[in-house]
């Protein structure tokens, strides 16, 4: 059995599921959750564990009227994954490929938000980063075949766990190679929540437009590996 190797951009494992791609994704999804919680109301744009623990602090708590809060980002959510199922049945077999036209409506929809994150409603713009946080989770859930997310990272650590007992009670050979490729998106996801919170505090909300310029830059990629 060939042993697999780190490596960044590896020619050998598709480009959307390659570790450059995932990189970005992941970026991008530790960023909008950071944004949307520190400047939008406490909300998770991906993350609807998260959510659904502060609804039910909040109905505790007695305070319905922030239900609505996070409701409707959840449903959004939801929404946005159904959209997603439906992407992919529509041109799965078509020559346009799905994943393209998905994280690019993704990013111009995110670039749309940016033009009234200022100013708007957090409802509204949490409500419209759930979906497009949807998009992504539904879209990209492979790295380099191994099972992964890029809006959250709950599964994420789970995986090093497991891939950290393979490789010292199994002696897994190709344990090393998962435990770097899922640790790489760990801390990329850190990053981005860092980069959210740094770039706000000079550029406000249009700061989500670098959310934007990484999923352009996952789409640039993909289709110049692609030719």
């Amino acid at each position: 059995m060939q042993i697999p190797k780190f490596k960044f951009l590896d020619d050998r494992i598709a480009i959307h599921e390659s570790l450059p791609v995932g990189v970005m994704l992941a970026m991008a999804g530790g960023f909008l959750d950071a944004y949307t919680y520190l400047f939008h109301g406490e909300v998770f744009a991906s993350m609807q564990s998260g959510n659904v623990i502060l609804l039910g602090l909040n109905l505790a708590q007695g305070n319905f009227g922030y239900i609505v809060r996070y409701v409707v980002p959840i449903g959004m959510f939801l929404l946005g994954i159904f959209f997603t199922d439906v992407l992919k049945f529509r041109f799965e077999h078509k020559r346009l490929v799905w994943q393209n036209i998905a994280v690019a409506i993704e990013g111009i929809g995110i670039f749309c938000v940016g033009l009234f994150s200022d100013f708007g409603h957090n409802l509204l713009i949490n409500s419209a980063l759930s979906f497009f946080a949807a998009i992504q989770f539904a879209t990209y859930r492979r790295l380099a075949g191994l099972p992964y997310a890029t809006t959250m990272t709950t599964g994420n650590l789970r995986s090093i766990a497991d891939y950290t007992y393979q490789h010292f009670f199994k002696k897994d050979p190709t344990a090393s190679f998962k435990i770097k490729y899922t640790a790489t998106i760990i801390f990329a996801f850190c990053l981005g929540a860092i980069l959210s919170t740094l770039s706000a505090a000079f550029f406000g909300g249009k700061a989500i437009w670098l959310v934007s310029l990484l999923l352009f830059g996952v789409l640039g990629i993909t289709i110049y590996h692609q030719k």
